[in-house]
């Protein structure tokens, strides 16, 4: 009994300073611009989808919190097809604690930030990976010389997948603004739904209090509600979480309106085989019954829009 009482307390001196106990996964804590990450995840160097160059590497500004991390890893593994698996390139997110790095970023500071790299067309149209952080004008082409231009479509790809993602809610996309204008003209002309333009519209934006992002992309996600009781705190409109809540509460209505009847467990099928016939055979149909009823929830989980966020379960 004394020797698990020691234990706790030596749990608990480890993060007094911070004020909180961590059970292991991440805790962003305060502001981007001024807060601390507690027990953040290291994002691979490499992984399905994206791969991180040699400067970033080097920078050892790797940690997140583990909702962008779960972000960054399944976006680029379900974009990289869509891309004709041209990889995303993935830059800075917070340091190893968290806090601040004022080298690179007035940011970064809590787990909740991180920069990706433009998707890029080489000087004949093709398609290939970015290399570094190269400057592009309002004409999209990069200012180097190089003969780079922003690929347009395959940015959109990512971009309709960072809003619609089920890992975590993407608060800002902060990009250069002919580019932001550029994306929002690709999605209207391919017929995008309007609610899904207009989330992009409310996320794509130059900020006005920092460098113009003619380089990079920076992602910044809300808060968990987790996180939120340790003081995590998330900075400008809330109108994206609140539609994705909204949409989420819509979903898991529809989820259960759908579920009517249930089908037939695995337990009950082995008893109907074990069943004489007329029992075993209204078990079956009362089965094929329920799952003609699933069909309508079969259809939502088809749908890529507004997925249903089933990814803790997993």
């Amino acid at each position: 009994m004394r020797g698990s009482f020691v234990v706790v307390i030596a749990m608990l001196a480890g993060c007094v300073q911070l004020g909180v106990v961590s059970d292991g996964t991440s805790i962003s804590v305060g502001k981007p611009s001024k807060g601390r990450i507690v027990d953040g995840v290291r994002l691979p160097d490499r992984g399905e989808g994206f791969l991180t160059r040699e400067m970033w590497k080097e920078r050892g500004n790797r940690y997140g919190t583990d909702e962008l991390v779960d972000l960054l890893t399944g976006v680029s593994r379900r974009v990289a097809p869509k891309n004709g698996g041209i990889r995303l390139v993935i830059a800075d997110l917070s340091g190893r604690g968290g806090g601040a790095s004022h080298q690179w970023h007035r940011s970064h500071q809590n787990g909740r930030d991180v920069d990706l790299l433009y998707y890029v067309r080489d000087n004949t149209g093709k398609p290939v990976e970015n290399d570094a952080m190269h400057v592009f004008r309002a004409d999209l082409v990069a200012a180097d010389g190089s003969g780079l231009r922003v690929d347009i479509p395959r940015l959109w790809n990512l971009v309709r997948e960072l809003l619609t993602a089920p890992e975590a809610p993407v608060q800002w996309l902060f990009m250069y603004q002919p580019i932001a204008n550029a994306l929002i003209e690709h999605a209207v002309k391919i017929g995008e739904p309007e609610r899904l333009v207009e989330r992009a519209r409310k996320a794509c934006k130059q900020p006005g209090d920092s460098a113009p992002h003619h380089d990079h992309i920076h992602v910044r996600v809300f808060c968990s509600p987790s996180d939120r009781a340790f003081g995590c705190t998330d900075i400008g409109p809330m109108e994206l979480l609140t539609e994705r809540e909204a949409d989420f509460a819509n979903q898991q209505a529809s989820v259960a309106s759908s579920i009517q009847n249930r089908p037939a467990t695995f337990t009950e099928v082995a008893v109907a085989q074990m069943t004489p016939a007329p029992a075993a055979s209204a078990l079956s149909t009362a089965a094929s019954a329920s799952s003609r009823d699933l069909r309508p929830i079969q259809r939502l989980l088809r749908t890529g829009a507004y997925r249903v966020d089933l990814w803790r379960w997993r």
